[in-house]
């Protein structure tokens, strides 16, 4: 109904009715959009360039688990970045920003998963702390003296490092802040006493044994202490233990050291523990009443009577022959086999140390000996030749004269001096004493004389003796031979040169 009595539109010029419109009335509309849309884009642009100039931008390296990320930021390079980085924080994580120009550096720091057990409660936190105690301050739980740490059951200390126990995956994924708690338990110290040799300590400790808290205390237990509980017993609190240490005590026994670790009171508890029997010519250093000490010197010089058995040489005899189709002179020796006996002796020790005086208790021969025989010529000798010793095994000597003398033997030990002098064993020659040295009177056999004693050997006159006078030789054997069963013979040596 409307529209039947809206009167007709009049075409032609706007305003002006009943004229009809212009080519350029009708061209006017179009030519003025495209006019308005350029100037729009010529403005945008504009707007773009001064924008550019006004917020230019930033370049950001975001750093996070060891990975590293470059983006580029316009107006909040901070919360920017971590965004294009795909980088989320959670509670307790830390940024730290270095800048430089258009440059911008992010580090993200992680703070560590941390689940702490005390006091019968559970904490978990997440901490920027660098050490156990730190987290133990942001968790509000105070240390003890005497308390005990143990992260992922391994004993530690409040100062150990944070940061040297965490355990992040093998992998992190960026902008991820997964990794395995850190497990902390703290065990709270209990009160005990420790009583050391009748000293009385009071101390804290959360040792689970009594071992483990002498231990903390400074204090090994080694064999001879005495220990009022079982080391592995645990500890309760209000506990007593009572350790009395065994003392190091050194005993001379007849020369001979030896170092115990006893809980001996005084010297005669030693030597009841030695297991020594004294009798009247035994002496001990300090007296037997004297307490033991730490590092104590007891010296114990004891006197015993023991039979020692020993087996001896036996000297050969000497059996003289007569050849009378020998050259009068000449003597041929065929040396002799030592034999054995077995002797046994009543020997006194004083102090670890045999005397020099022995009484024979018995004697019996284990071997004979074979005695060296000697063939003497007694056919007349034509005046060119000289008298001829023959020595068997050895080559044929002409000796100057035939003695008659007295023969006895020596050792080292029958010396002038001790064995630890050193001229222990010096002749007066200078020479050292050997088997065929012979002491002599320089008056009877010029020294260095050598000559042949049957029986013994070749000999040379290198030692002399205040004990030695005229026909009277001294024949040396080695200490190890012992007495050699040669005694006191008579008989004829052969003067060589």
């Amino acid at each position: 109904m409307a529209q039947a009595i809206r009167p007709p539109r009049t075409v032609g010029r706007p305003g002006v009715s009943g004229q009809p419109p212009t080519r350029s009335d009708l061209l006017h509309p179009r030519h003025f959009r495209g006019r308005h849309h350029a100037a729009t884009l010529l403005v945008v642009l504009a707007l773009a360039v001064v924008g550019f100039r006004l917020f230019p931008g930033t370049d950001v390296t975001v750093l996070e688990n060891g990975q590293s990320f470059r983006v580029s930021t316009t107006f909040d390079p901070g919360s920017e970045a971590l965004g294009a980085a795909s980088v989320s924080l959670e509670p307790g994580d830390r940024v730290v920003e270095g800048t430089g120009g258009r440059y911008l550096s992010l580090a993200v720091e992680r703070a560590r998963p941390v689940t702490i057990v005390a006091d019968g409660q559970t904490f978990a936190l997440r901490t920027q702390a660098t050490t156990v105690a730190g987290s133990f301050a942001e968790a509000g739980i105070e240390l003890r003296p005497g308390d005990r740490l143990y992260v992922d059951g391994q004993l530690t200390t409040s100062r150990a490092p944070l940061s040297a126990a965490i355990k992040l995956a093998s992998r992190v994924a960026p902008g991820s802040a997964t990794a395995d708690p850190l497990n902390i338990e703290l065990v709270r110290a209990r009160p005990a006493t420790v009583y050391f040799d009748g000293m009385r300590l009071d101390t804290m400790s959360a040792a689970p044994t009594v071992q483990e808290l002498l231990a903390d205390l400074g204090v090994t237990v080694r064999e001879g202490d005495l220990v009022s509980v079982d080391l592995q017993s645990p500890v309760n609190a209000g506990a007593v233990i009572r350790l009395s240490k065994a003392r190091t005590v050194a005993v001379t026994l007849d020369g001979q050291q030896q170092t115990f670790y006893t809980l001996a009171e005084t010297v005669r508890d030693v030597i009841r523990l030695l297991d020594v029997t004294f009798d009247g010519d035994d002496q001990v250093f300090p007296s037997l009443d004297t307490p033991i000490v730490p590092n104590m010197q007891v010296t114990i010089m004891t006197t015993q009577v023991r039979e020692v058995s020993a087996e001896e040489p036996i000297a050969p005899k000497v059996v003289d022959e007569y050849d009378p189709n020998r050259a009068e002179g000449d003597i041929s020796v065929t040396e002799g086999v030592a034999g054995i006996k077995r002797v046994v002796y009543s020997v006194t020790y004083r102090n670890g140390v045999a005397d020099a005086a022995r009484t024979v208790l018995s004697s019996e021969v284990v071997q004979e000996a074979v005695p060296t025989r000697r063939v003497i010529g007694t056919k007349p000798r034509p005046g060119a030749s000289k008298p001829t010793i023959y020595v068997s095994g050895g080559a044929p000597a002409v000796y100057r004269q035939k003695l008659h003398v007295v023969a006895t033997w020596y050792n080292l030990d029958h010396g002038a001096f001790a064995a630890d002098s050193p001229h222990y064993g010096t002749t007066a020659s200078g020479a050292k004493a050997a088997w065929g040295t012979c002491a002599v009177d320089p008056s009877v056999i010029p020294m260095y004389t050598r000559f042949y004693v049957p029986g013994y050997g070749w000999c040379t006159a290198l030692d002399t003796g205040g004990g030695i006078q005229g026909a009277h030789i001294d024949l040396f054997f080695p200490n190890e031979i012992g007495d050699p069963g040669w005694g006191v013979q008579y008989l004829d040596i052969y003067i060589v040169d």
